[in-house]
């Protein structure tokens, strides 16, 4: 991917303690170092210093390595500018610095103070990015209303019936928190959103099945069918921590907001004027261009050989939208390789399109710059057919590229792609340039 030009990445330390105690508490795998979120976060963001020390030693030495964690846009674009790849450090988890929506044994009491300590640490660490939450609730917010697996992975981690109404926002149409919900049994609304809680659920680690078992009746009543969200809004400690992101200049991640929680966090962004990161691809109806803020893109995967360029019409439009609300035109991908959430599939297997497919990627070809020159990829002593398989790791984005290439995609539409590490080190300048009126004398958040 660094070779066919990416040259900024945000690296997201993501986990989800739920599922970890599933398979831990089932014997389905063991356990390597705990199924705590922040553990895992701790460790993710090790390993990439790791990384970065290893890639340094490949090229001769400290400092000398391609991939580079930088703390500040300046770093960035220095970094950029020698030719090397910026790193960004992010969270994105649901149990951010421990503040469950039920508290564990042993948690500290997760304040104003608590949070602003938390901050400093991991801004220490080189974080600068940060979701305030993920799947689950937590005391910041609803998580982002997910359903399916994720209602009972919540109910579970939570320890409260499901939280979902039909009285939603109406201009917040995007998103994860909307449409039906998949277990009605689980569903039972309340008025006050951190209470106590309905079930004491701390067997849940060590018998995971027996705990949800409990509750097969409910599990197998029928769908709710509906336009369904999150019950509830971000909390005052939720409002605190933007508050305290924003004096600290690091950039908030939106899209796994709720409805109610993000249409709150867009009416503090407005009155702060701060942009935020929509890495998922949501945009507010071009909210977050306005406010100097960035999104992500993806390309449609099936050519249509009776429409040429349907599969990246979309991102043509995207850089057209973006600018008619005032953004930088460039727009970045945003893949989600978490090992979970999937990638950019195959147009060439059987099934993936619903017509034939013609012009498949073939080797060599070459980067978007000219300069690099690409074989077919291997991985231990197997060959990778992007065509059969599709983006089956990062290292297979120069592919999922050519293909775009392959159905009318022209140098010039794409360079937009090509300036989106630009975009994003814009919005991140403008956020610390922000910070610093905020925090002035005077400004909306002096004194912190």
């Amino acid at each position: 991917a660094y070779l066919a030009g990416l040259r900024l990445e945000v690296l997201h330390a993501t986990t989800n303690s739920a599922i970890c105690h599933f398979m831990v508490g089932e014997e389905l795998q063991p356990t390597r170092y705990a199924c705590d979120d922040m553990v895992a976060v701790d460790r993710i963001l090790d390993e990439a210093y790791v990384m970065e020390r290893y890639i340094d030693a490949q090229f001769g030495g400290p400092g000398l390595g391609w991939f580079r964690i930088v703390q500040t846009p300046a770093e960035a674009r220095e970094v950029i500018a020698a030719g090397k790849m910026a790193v960004v450090l992010g969270i994105e988890t649901s149990d951010l610095f421990n503040c469950r929506i039920t508290p564990w044994p042993g948690d500290q009491a997760c304040d104003l103070a608590y949070v602003q300590e938390q901050l400093d640490y991991y801004q220490s660490l080189g974080v600068r990015a940060i979701f305030p939450v993920h799947k689950y609730d937590n005391a910041f917010t609803p998580g982002d209303g997910n359903r399916a697996f994720i209602e009972l992975g919540n109910f579970l981690n939570s320890g409260y019936w499901s939280n979902y109404t039909e009285n939603c926002p109406p201009e917040v149409t995007d998103g994860f928190d909307k449409g039906d919900i998949f277990f009605g049994g689980l569903n039972m609304p309340r008025d006050q959103f951190i209470s106590e809680p309905d079930f004491d659920f701390s067997q849940y680690p060590d018998a995971p099945v027996n705990t949800a078992s409990l509750f097969l009746n409910q599990l197998f009543e029928p769908p709710l069918v509906g336009n369904y969200c999150q019950n509830a809004v971000m909390t005052p400690l939720g409002e605190e921590l933007m508050a305290e992101m924003m004096a600290r200049g690091m950039i908030i991640e939106v899209d796994h907001l709720p409805k109610w929680s993000y249409k709150r966090a867009y009416e503090l962004l407005e009155a702060a004027d701060y942009p935020a990161a929509g890495t998922h691809g949501r945009n507010f109806d071009g909210k977050i261009y306005e406010l100097g803020g960035i999104s992500t893109v993806g390309f449609g995967r099936c050519h249509d050989a009776n429409n040429p360029g349907a599969s990246v019409q979309g991102f043509i439009d995207k850089i057209q939208f973006i600018t008619d609300h005032g953004g930088y035109p460039a727009e970045g991908f945003g893949f989600d390789l978490n090992g979970f959430a999937g990638a950019p599939g195959p147009r060439f297997a059987e099934g993936k399109c619903g017509s034939p497919q013609e012009n498949p990627v073939t080797y060599p070809f070459s980067s978007y710059a000219g300069d690099v020159e690409f074989t077919t990829p291997v991985v231990g002593n197997r060959e990778l057919d992007f065509n059969q398989e599709g983006m089956v790791h990062i290292g297979l984005m120069p592919e999922l590229i050519e293909d775009a290439r392959h159905d009318g995609l022209s140098d010039e539409d794409l360079e937009p792609l090509f300036r989106s590490a630009e975009a994003y080190i814009r919005m991140w300048e403008r956020a610390e340039e922000r910070a610093g009126a905020l925090t002035a004398p005077g400004g909306m958040l002096s004194g912190r």
